[in-house]
């Protein structure tokens, strides 16, 4: 679980509600983790955690394009990396239905790019966001 006061903020408030949107997600389906829900709620709760994130990434990449963003590149292939690692988790708990190893990828894996990813990526991006904003 990730609390909201632990995320790392950007210069953007728009970005942080997403990325808490996102938290909030992957929180409940932690917390359904724990309380031992059934295949296929847990199923649906990935299901909307992937369709988030896909918006999220969607969104980002829209406005990085808009913008000229110099690393759009980089910043979407990051983005593209973890949604494939997020599509193969997904296909191997529909397969495996395997909990501790959703819950691993989730809290070993999810959880710190989440961070590393607002820290080194969202952060340079949102102001450069706010420094074109400035000049128009």
């Amino acid at each position: 679980m990730i609390k909201q006061k632990d995320l790392p903020l950007v210069s953007l408030n728009s970005m942080n509600e997403v990325h808490f949107e996102e938290v909030a997600i992957l929180n409940t389906l932690l917390e359904q983790l724990d309380n031992k829900a059934g295949f296929e709620i847990l199923s649906q709760s990935f299901e909307k955690f992937l369709e988030h994130m896909q918006e999220h990434f969607s969104g980002e990449e829209k406005l990085m394009k808009e913008i000229h963003f110099p690393s759009l590149q980089m910043h979407k292939a990051d983005h593209d990396k973890v949604l494939n690692e997020t599509r193969y988790a997904q296909m191997q708990w529909r397969n495996k239905k395997d909990e501790e190893e959703l819950r691993e990828y989730l809290e070993d894996d999810i959880l710190p790019w989440l961070d590393q990813h607002i820290k080194a990526m969202d952060t340079p991006m949102a102001d450069y966001v706010l420094n074109i904003q400035e000049i128009e």
